[in-house]
């Protein structure tokens, strides 16, 4: 089967001496993989390996074998250039992150245009701000939404402590409780769009400590889902 489909790039292996292992999660099918022989080497090709930089936007045709095996790419072009992404030490740092972090989450052949679409604006989003300090937590949270545990809002005027464990606000606080100012910041992303979530202000320590609770969500909730290795590499950036 033919497919022509939009691509966004969550990482890219170095296989033997000059081939490339690129995972995508495209438009049309989700997750698949794709191994580029040859690219590492060869001046002449038309494929480089620039185009398959963490979270590139690309137009890729192929033909889809279904098989359970890496497919070929027959045509790849680059939708939008990520400039900012691409040579901004911070950007780049969150960008690691959040691709360990889709790696982890999202690892099935099954279209979901509306996770690509969130996934594509939130990319083009990171590219043109200029604040974004808060952008990985705010990604995160709306990201739960799309894998089926998103935080429920608050039902009542006195359900404060958010539940880890149950994913929902209550009045008491158990063992899986955040405390009342990271309940109210988490209150606070969930009211708040991905572009507007730099108007939250958290000290540098508030964002650590939230963004490691966050993690701990994200355990509680997926059984294989590990704590990032690039979690701190990502801290040391932004302390």
């Amino acid at each position: 089967m033919f497919i022509k489909t939009k691509a966004i790039v969550l990482s890219t292996i170095k296989f033997k001496d000059a081939d490339l292992i690129v995972k995508c999660y495209t438009e049309e099918l989700g997750i698949i993989s794709f191994i580029v022989k040859g690219v590492l080497k060869s001046k002449k090709g038309k494929l480089k390996p620039a185009m398959f930089q963490m979270f590139n936007i690309l137009n890729i045709e192929f033909m889809y074998r279904n098989k359970g095996k890496l497919e070929y790419f027959k045509e790849v072009k680059v939708e939008k250039h990520l400039n900012s992404i691409n040579t901004d030490i911070y950007k780049s740092a969150v960008v690691m992150f959040l691709s360990e972090i889709m790696k982890s989450v999202i690892y099935e052949e099954e279209p979901n245009k509306s996770l690509y679409n969130f996934l594509e604006d939130s990319i083009l989003h990171l590219e043109e701000s200029q604040q974004y300090s808060n952008f990985h937590i705010a990604f995160l949270i709306k990201l739960s939404s799309y894998l089926g545990f998103s935080p429920h809002d608050p039902v009542q005027s006195n359900d404060k402590y958010f539940n880890l464990n149950e994913g929902y606000f209550e009045n008491t606080e158990t063992k899986y409780s955040l405390s009342l100012t990271n309940s109210n910041y988490l209150s606070g992303f969930l009211k708040k769009d991905l572009e507007k979530s730099h108007e939250i202000k958290l000290s540098k320590q508030d964002r650590r400590k939230l963004l490691s609770l966050i993690i701990v969500y994200y355990e509680l909730q997926i059984e294989s889902f590990k704590s990032p290795k690039s979690l701190e590499v990502l801290n040391s950036i932004f302390n």
